[in-house]
């Protein structure tokens, strides 16, 4: 009987000392471990992780979807299944024809709402056609007002979402200073910083770093996308209607984006349209300097204000960004260049992303883990 005895005290002591050891955790470690259920949450309802996610499904309320109008914009708002306010957040898409119906930015917008956020995914204009004007700018930055404003987001701060334009599209809101009080996070996943160099990489495969020219290849995609920014940024009348017309007829999934342009009968076209093709028909990096400078300067200023580089110092939310070692679209140099130009953005690089979309492999054990601790953080600074 003494042995038991002796034994049930030292299990007793031991469930005391586990308990105190638990105890401080959870108050230590409190925010991460919340962050960190959120973000699984999030993974399981996004990922193909069918007996998971059930579970999660199970555990947490059904989220309620609604198709609104937010700040003049169509809008999917999802908010959880219970309560009266929330954090919120503001997801802004990529380029896809499907935008706010795209079956995976629905799954992301529910499993966010699971995890506890109000949750809006506006269509701001061009979005869905891959045409970024000054419009786009202004709609996404109405919409971030309009959800700021609401009675049922908490503190009257929002949290901004972006994969690859959407990331660019929401640094470049929270630069704006009538919103910079009102966004409390940025998390971007492989955004464009510099949209010039944009242009020349999607033309001539090239960039400069460090004053040398440096080699990268991006998917035709970002040509077509390039292009009909740089169209719709010409003057109104016929010269940016045909251009308009001839890009918009090309599909999305052409290999030969531009040459629609090329082809183009250009002896009837004004001289700033002709400008335009020129610069987007060259391969030479050598003349991209001398034909970008050729191009109308309010095309220049389009590019200038649709580039998150350019406004970096008015930066004043959590800046969180992660991208692919060697991205698709937009090289990891162009984030890098924005790190260097403001203390507020944190850059994460891993394999995992396939540019904004995250692929899970047990062979890559260290990628999985630093997108997990990307995802902790971003969930903690989204309240």
């Amino acid at each position: 009987m003494r042995a038991v005895r002796r034994a049930l005290r030292l299990l007793g002591l031991g469930l005391a000392a586990l308990l105190l050891v638990a105890t401080f955790f959870a108050l230590v470690f409190h925010g991460w471990m919340e962050a960190q259920g959120r973000g699984i949450i999030v993974l399981t309802r996004t990922s193909n992780t069918p007996v998971l996610g059930w579970i999660v499904g199970v555990l947490t309320d059904e989220p309620r979807s609604t198709e609104t109008t937010i700040g003049g914009q169509p809008t999917l708002l999802v908010r959880p299944g219970e309560g009266r306010s929330w954090p919120a957040v503001v997801f802004l898409n990529g380029v896809t024809r499907r935008g706010r119906f795209h079956p995976t930015v629905q799954r992301l917008a529910r499993a966010l709402a699971r995890a506890g956020y109000l949750v809006a995914v506006p269509d701001v204009p061009g979005s869905r056609q891959g045409t970024l004007t000054a419009s786009t700018l202004a709609g996404t930055e109405a919409v971030v007002a309009a959800v700021s404003g609401r009675g049922d987001v908490r503190d009257g701060r929002v949290a901004l979402f972006g994969v690859s334009v959407g990331g660019s599209l929401a640094l470049l809101a929270a630069e704006d200073p009538r919103l910079s009080r009102r966004v409390r996070l940025v998390a971007a996943l492989a955004p464009y910083t510099n949209l010039a160099d944009v242009v020349r990489i999607a033309t001539t495969s090239s960039y400069v770093r460090d004053g040398m020219l440096r080699r990268y290849t991006s998917k035709p995609f970002a040509a077509l996308v390039v292009a009909r920014s740089l169209a719709a940024a010409l003057p109104r009348g016929r010269d940016r209607s045909l251009l308009l017309q001839r890009l918009e007829a090309v599909a999305d999934n052409s290999h030969e984006p531009l040459a629609a342009l090329r082809r183009l009968d250009q002896r009837r076209l004004r001289p700033a349209a002709r400008a335009l093709i020129r610069l987007l028909a060259n391969r030479d990096p050598e003349r991209f300097h001398t034909l970008y400078a050729a191009i109308p300067e309010r095309i220049r200023r389009t590019v200038t204000l649709l580039s998150p580089l350019a406004g970096a110092s008015r930066l004043r939310a959590r800046i969180m960004i992660a991208s692919a070692p060697h991205d698709k679209y937009f090289p990891p140099d162009q984030t890098r260049a924005l790190v260097r130009r403001d203390s507020h953005v944190k850059l994460t690089v891993t394999p995992t992303l396939q540019h904004a979309i995250p692929h899970f492999s047990i062979g890559d054990l260290s990628g999985i883990l630093r997108f997990d601790g990307y995802l902790v953080r971003v969930m903690r600074a989204a309240g």
